[in-house]
């Protein structure tokens, strides 16, 4: 690689490495700045996101806390004339480039960006480069200077960092997509059906609140979030192709319906149930959520230790919960409680 030195190759494989060790209550844009401005600097330099159709960014900068209100809306107004705009957000043909390699000093001086925003900064020279865009929003790494021009090697440099960085923001991206999901699956506590995201070889990432109590009600062993699903849906899994049929199990009156969904390598179980009202909310003498989803699965047949296992709370919390609600039904039992609350079950 013509004008990059020894020195240079082992201080961005070194940086790289460090890179490798996130932060995972940090931000992403400022681990990648961390990991470049090791290798390539600048008076400013920036990860910025840019919606080109309405020319609204934003942006993390070392150093940080140089813009202000007035700044913003100038770039803002401006940068649709940017000459790297083209490149970088619209026809996506250069990975790295230099503000020089596509424009003369002139043609930058006459630009409005240049006297309005770039000038005022003391930044005469720029190397931009592209790491991704999600729906139209590109993001880019900007180097900012206003002494001598970015080098062959530097802008190499960048070129050689570019795939690794790109991988590290759009990995980054999946798991708070995945995070912001899971959390809100979470949330829906009262949802009529189950849903439950599975990991690797069947163990169960994450189950909703009625999946937890389906799963409690139709199989012996109670599943929870890091162990693997129960035995014969494990079984079932196994034998699924691309068009999977769904499992079906019936206990009494009620039926349990699991479907599966794949995506490349993620999959999620669907579970519905027919014949009662699921998942049970009574609303009969205003038991709460909590008190339902015990007395349903005590009257199911579960154990207080294994409906403390399904729900995530102790034993004691449990017998709490079956007093609670045995008060406000005026049952003495289970059976009387659950009949009152649910219907016959």
């Amino acid at each position: 690689m013509v004008g990059i030195r020894e020195a240079d190759l082992n201080r961005l494989l070194a940086a790289l490495r460090e890179g490798e060790q996130p932060d995972t209550a940090g931000d992403v844009r400022r681990r990648v700045l961390a990991t470049i401005t090791e290798v390539v600097g600048g008076d400013i330099v920036a990860y910025q996101s840019i919606d080109p159709a309405t020319g609204s960014s934003e942006q993390v900068s070392v150093p940080d806390g140089w813009e202000t209100t007035e700044l913003a809306e100038v770039f803002t107004r401006h940068v649709p004339q940017h000459p790297l705009l083209p490149h970088f957000l619209r026809a996506g043909d250069l990975d790295a480039a230099r503000l020089s390699d596509v424009a003369t000093r002139r043609q930058v001086r006459d630009l409005g960006i240049y006297q309005d925003f770039y000038r005022p900064l003391g930044i005469t020279h720029q190397l931009v480069c592209r790491l991704g865009t999600d729906l139209g929003v590109a993001d880019i790494l900007v180097f900012n200077r206003g002494g001598s021009d970015f080098t062959d090697a530097e802008l190499q440099l960048v070129r050689l960092a570019r795939p690794y960085l790109a991988t590290v923001v759009a990995t980054a991206s999946a798991g708070a997509w995945f995070d912001s999901a899971l959390a809100a699956l979470e949330g829906v506590d009262d949802t009529a059906y189950g849903v439950v995201l599975l990991g690797p070889l069947g163990r169960i990432r994450v189950a909703n609140r009625a999946a937890r109590l389906l799963l409690s009600t139709y199989f012996r062993r109670p599943a929870r979030e890091g162990g693997v699903v129960p035995e014969e849906l494990g079984a079932w899994l196994a034998r699924q192709s691309a068009v999977a049929r769904p499992y079906v199990v019936t206990r009494g009156s009620r039926r349990l319906t699991v479907r599966l969904f794949r995506h490349r390598a993620a999959a999620a179980l669907l579970l519905s149930e027919a014949g009662t009202r699921t998942p049970p909310v009574a609303t009969a003498a205003n038991l709460t959520a909590r008190e339902s989803d015990v007395l349903w699965l005590v009257a199911g047949g579960r154990t207080n230790a294994q409906a403390a296992l399904a729900l995530r709370i102790s034993v004691r919390t449990v017998e709490k919960h079956l007093e609670n609600a045995y008060a406000k039904l005026g049952a003495t039992s289970k059976a009387e409680a659950a009949e009152r609350a649910f219907g016959r079950t």
